[in-house]
């Protein structure tokens, strides 16, 4: 038995006005996660975009003595995403 079929068997078992309660706790669950996942996605898109900026930035820069080490650094980082 899944964990579903368990947490429905205890549920089914409840008065009416527990199991309400055990379902709006459900939907909370599940838009807080939904709200956590667009909050991580849209963090990931707004980081990537300022690796994107910056890498454009240091591209022609030959005036740093350690440069291919820092742009080796930083293009593994951004692929890593």
């Amino acid at each position: 038995m899944n964990t579903a079929e368990q947490i429905y068997e205890h549920v089914k078992a409840l008065p009416e006005s527990t199991a309400r309660e055990i379902l709006d706790f459900v939907e909370f669950v599940e838009a807080k996660r939904k709200l956590t996942e667009a909050s991580q996605s849209l963090s990931r898109i707004e980081r990537l975009e300022k690796m994107r900026v910056a890498r454009g930035l240091w591209a022609q820069r030959d005036d740093l003595p350690d440069l291919p080490k820092l742009r080796a650094e930083w293009d593994r980082g951004f692929n890593q995403g």
